[in-house]
């Protein structure tokens, strides 16, 4: 039986009556066997304990925190998550924590407007059929498609991310499963969904293709991917690092320049559109359409003029077919869907 989020909420909206899945070892694949607290592969042998109450199927942690840490921070959420709710989780996550680095304040008003940028990316789901969410941290978008009856499930590299999704998703009265899991490495078989959705993920991995790759394998033949991302070469502030044009830099001088300017913070290699596209072609995917999406104005965050006024533009001129290639181009965001095709990565 599947470890699932744990104090799953009396009432439930929209919830499947068959809300327990197959897993299978990230590593090679093979079949889970029940473990004392966690889960053992019947085929390599590999051990993956309970964290915080959810599942952990990572062969490896995020940037940020070391494996053992990481867990050890989830397991301190947890034990304040009955006494709080989602964004009390989150702020007392933020104080402090020195992965943080004085952008608690930015991340915090992120979680908290989480749900509003989930209801508009809601629409966006099919209405039918198993959708996955990767990297869905905080639990934003699983809100408002379980408030709709759609059958999504999240995953996420951060278990202290998910602790919050799950404070988050009893808030609100609904279920979604949760799983501990790498986008490169996902813990389920092949062709288990009908869409698989990623909002703001690639950039964070050292390895997009395999995260792309891996949503062909666990995407059923003709299944949807849809995926969202900051561009690289938007002259918009860059959201993760708070620094202008850091997109333009060749890849190997963004590492040193953002630790120059902003001391131990990691530097995220946004993709462009173009990137993103190859991609997707290279892992199988066909039919792919990629378009500058609209974007709400409390999406933006703006705290300037200049950032206000380049938003404005942006708004008003996305739907140009005249200047579309302009704003795909150099658009802050990109978004991306897809089909699997039969030949796609197995």
């Amino acid at each position: 039986m599947m470890i699932q989020a744990a104090r799953r909420p009396t009432a439930t909206i929209g919830c499947d009556a068959k809300d327990e899945r197959s897993l299978v070892c990230p590593a090679c694949h093979g079949d889970l066997v029940a473990a004392e607290r966690g889960r053992t592969c019947a085929e390599c042998d590999r051990y993956y304990p309970e964290v915080a109450g959810l599942l952990d199927l990572r062969l490896q942690s995020d940037r940020y925190l070391d494996l053992e840490s990481e867990r050890a921070v989830a397991e301190e959420l947890a034990e304040f998550e009955p006494t709080t709710d989602a964004i009390g989780l989150a702020d007392r996550y933020f104080a402090g924590r020195p992965e943080v680095k004085g952008r608690g304040a930015m991340f915090l008003a992120q979680v908290e407007s989480a749900i509003d940028r989930g209801e508009a990316l809601a629409e966006l789901l099919p209405k039918s059929g198993r959708v996955l969410e990767v990297g869905c941290g905080t639990g934003g978008l699983l809100v408002a498609a379980r408030r709709r009856g759609i059958a999504i499930e999240g995953i996420d590299v951060a278990a202290r991310r998910l602790v919050i999704a799950r404070r988050r998703l009893n808030d609100h009265h609904v279920y979604a499963s949760l799983i501990i899991a790498q986008a490169e490495r996902s813990p389920y078989p092949a062709g288990s969904f009908d869409a698989i959705f990623l909002d703001s993920v690639l950039e964070h991995l050292t390895d997009p293709f395999a995260a792309i790759r891996e949503c062909a394998r666990t995407l059923k033949p003709g299944g949807r991917l849809i995926v969202w991302s900051p561009n690289r070469y938007s002259p918009l502030l860059d959201p993760h690092v708070g620094l202008w044009g850091v997109g333009f830099l060749p890849r190997r001088l963004l590492r040193p320049y953002v630790r120059l300017r902003r001391g131990a913070i990691e530097p995220i290699a946004c993709l462009s559109p173009r990137e993103a596209q190859k991609l997707a072609a290279t892992a199988g995917f066909r039919s792919i359409a990629i378009e500058p999406p609209r974007i709400d104005a409390d999406w933006s965050n703006n705290r300037s003029l200049l950032r206000s006024i380049l938003m404005y533009i942006y708004r008003s001129t996305r739907g140009s077919k005249s200047i579309r290639s302009f704003t795909l181009a150099f658009g802050p965001l990109w978004s991306l869907t897809a089909i699997r095709g039969e030949n796609a990565c197995p």
